[in-house]
């Protein structure tokens, strides 16, 4: 029986659509070794050990028998462990008394640079998770256990890799958890985690369907696209864009499920849309693609409508409404279609655009909790880089921000809710920790939250506008403030 709700189904997109959202993912953070450089699999991260007194040193010298042992002044004695504490056993594959073996995947930049897919890396990866995982290790660990990281980078270009990498952490190492998971058209995989091997995963990308096939708690720091069209419903009413709106919904076919969605949440605010169709050409085929929005585009002209939500293929649908010449107000449910819109889609284009975000990249490096994740990095590794926002970053340098922000986010999910989960740790006791967690904060999400039924943690939301004019190629402006979007 599957650990996580059941969900409608939602089909399978393409290796070139998944492309396409991958490399949106590298213009933000989001969807992630060696200075840019994959570490290989036998290398290890250095460690210092404690060597015991040789046997020829004197012993400390012991009272006699008969003499008063006097504690040091000012000094109070040390507790004695409570009787009662639970005893730390090896309670799952993965977990001892002493240790909690999780996976650790990464992407591999090398790959992707020399591939011409990706300007940069993001630095020595492998060397910020393991700082993350030595700060928790040195402040107690896990309820007493310590993290122990295997790492694994893998290309998210198809699935062959990914699917190794899974086995090879979940059948060879067996640990008891996947931290990062996978991005891109690799991002199928994340299925062999959850639903083959049983696993339990923080990070990859979800959705409905996936989740209902999960035998093992599967977690995701990011906010799930059924909710997020909720959401940005629920915002664009708060900021009165539903007013007399003429509403038209253009879904993609990757992203049917979601689509399905909208035309209810409209009708529940007392919208009832002009207009409800699917772009039915999967992304990436440019020429098919502006061809079937030569039609859509006289089917929204023909509704009356004045406002048209792209559901799914942004940078086709934006593209759409500017070359037919709609005088549209464009809504646009994946923000990465704006952040990247890629090469045959113009600033100008996706001018106007209105999509939901949360903080920018800038703001979430500001922010208090990831300020402490910067403080931990930069003061154990003072010399690797500099410490500066990601505007700051200049094109083709290694962006260490990203691993930054996004890593100790995915650990402190992980460790937030394991710590919950008690002594006995398990997939069992994971999920109902997870479902307990109720609000909480995250590194760079003022509002997040775990619950039954809800394993997207992201309810940091405000809308944004694309304004070509603001920097050399145009930037996401915030229009509102952020909210909590479960409020």
């Amino acid at each position: 029986m599957s650990l996580q709700n059941e969900s409608q189904t939602t089909k399978a997109t393409g290796v070139l659509t998944r492309l396409l959202a991958m490399l949106a993912l590298f213009a933000l953070v989001a969807s992630a070794c060696g200075g840019g450089e994959a570490t290989s699999d036998d290398e290890e991260p250095e460690t210092t050990s404690t060597e015991a007194p040789a046997d020829d040193e004197p012993a400390d010298e012991q009272p006699a028998d008969d003499e008063p042992v006097e504690e040091p002044a000012g000094e109070e004695p040390a507790e004695e462990p409570a009787d009662d504490a639970p005893a730390l056993t090896a309670s799952f594959r993965g977990v001892t008394e002493d240790t909690i073996t999780i996976g650790v995947t990464m992407l591999d930049f090398v790959d992707l640079v020399e591939k011409n897919l990706s300007p940069q890396g993001w630095g020595d990866q492998q060397l910020v998770m393991q700082t993350y995982i030595d700060d928790i290790n040195a402040n107690g660990g896990i309820n007493g256990r310590m993290i122990e990281p295997i790492f694994e980078f893998y290309t998210p270009l198809g699935t062959t890799v990914a699917a190794e990498v899974c086995v090879r952490l979940t059948e060879d190492n067996e640990v008891f958890a996947i931290v990062g998971g996978f991005l891109g058209p690799a991002e199928t995989e994340n299925v062999c985690i959850t639903d083959t091997h049983e696993t339990v995963l923080i990070g990859g990308v979800q959705s409905e369907e996936r989740l209902a096939q999960a035998k093992a708690p599967w977690l995701q720091t990011s906010s799930l696209r059924n909710r997020r069209l909720s959401v940005f419903v629920d915002l664009l009413e708060q900021d009165g864009r539903l007013d007399d709106a003429k509403v038209a919904i253009i879904g993609s076919i990757e992203l049917e499920d979601v689509f399905e969605q909208a035309e209810a949440l409209f009708q529940a605010k007392g919208v009832d849309p002009v207009l409800v169709a699917i772009n039915d050409v999967p992304q990436g085929d440019i020429v098919a693609e502006n061809a079937r929005w030569q039609v859509l585009a006289e089917n929204i002209r023909a509704s009356g409508a004045d406002k048209v939500l792209i559901i799914g293929s942004g940078q086709a649908g934006t593209r759409g409404v500017f070359e037919n010449g709609l005088d549209v107000e464009k809504w646009v449910l994946e923000r990465n279609a704006l952040d990247n819109p890629g090469e045959n889609t113009t600033a100008e284009m996706i001018d106007g655009s209105i999509t939901p975000t949360g903080l920018t990249d800038d703001e979430i490096y500001e922010e208090a909790g990831t300020q402490a994740c910067r403080e931990i990095f930069f003061a154990a590794n003072p010399d690797v880089a500099e410490d500066k926002l990601p505007s700051e970053y200049a094109e083709g340098e290694e962006q260490w921000f990203n691993p930054i922000m996004s890593y100790c986010r995915w650990l402190q999910a992980f460790t937030q809710v394991a710590t919950a989960a008690g002594a006995d740790l398990t997939p069992e006791s994971f999920l109902a920790a997870a479902d307990g967690m109720g609000d909480f904060t995250l590194p760079g999400l003022p509002f997040s939250s775990f619950g039954p039924g809800k394993y997207d943690a992201d309810d940091s939301f405000r809308l944004s506008i694309f304004d070509m004019t603001v920097g050399e190629e145009g930037e996401l402006v915030p229009i509102t403030d952020i909210l909590d979007g479960t409020s």
